[in-house]
């Protein structure tokens, strides 16, 4: 009786060592398939046509204009990755120092800022791209940092993780 209870304990321990090294092989593999495909959850740095601008130059609201630092995130309605941005949002729950602009890329921007509840005076739509036209964006998600009332630099958003790191922040001074 002992015998046959160690071979099955045995054959358990098998069985749960072949499981897991198939479930590391699965998990290797979609690695590479996120490398391969680029999809690994990376910010990339954006070029910005309006570095230097005023916010409220290229259409943004006019209280950045006097911040000492913040940062506007850009959802489109049609992203995948901006809606689980926007869930994440719901009710218009922006962090300090963050504004959104709302991209209509299809039809129009209300059913998708009424599906998030996104509401508020920090919360703004882009009626016909005319402020990404002008910041020269045309990636979403992202965010565009602002320093001392002038637009700096913009970085994609791919993420929960990475909206929940936006706060605003200071660009590295060279030090001359």
């Amino acid at each position: 009786m002992v015998t046959v209870l160690l071979i099955v304990v045995c054959l358990l321990i098998a069985m749960a060592f072949v499981l897991l090294g198939a479930q590391i092989e699965l998990f290797e593999q979609v690695k590479q398939l996120r490398k391969f495909l680029d999809l690994e959850d990376k910010v990339t740095d954006l070029e910005l046509a309006a570095a230097g601008a005023r916010p409220s130059e290229v259409g943004l609201p006019k209280e950045l204009d006097h911040v000492e630092t913040g940062a506007v995130l850009l959802l489109s309605n049609k992203c995948a990755t901006c809606q689980t941005l926007a869930a994440t949002l719901r009710g218009g729950r922006l962090p300090d120092g963050i504004w959104l602009l709302v991209v209509p890329v299809t039809g129009d921007a209300r059913e998708f800022v009424d599906h998030y509840e996104l509401r508020g005076d920090r919360i703004s739509v882009d009626l016909g791209e005319l402020t990404t036209n002008r910041l020269g964006l045309d990636v979403t998600p992202s965010a565009v940092f602002v320093e001392d009332g002038r637009l700096t630099t913009a970085q994609t958003v791919p993420s929960v993780r990475h909206l929940r790191t936006l706060p605003p922040r200071r660009a590295a001074k060279s030090i001359s």
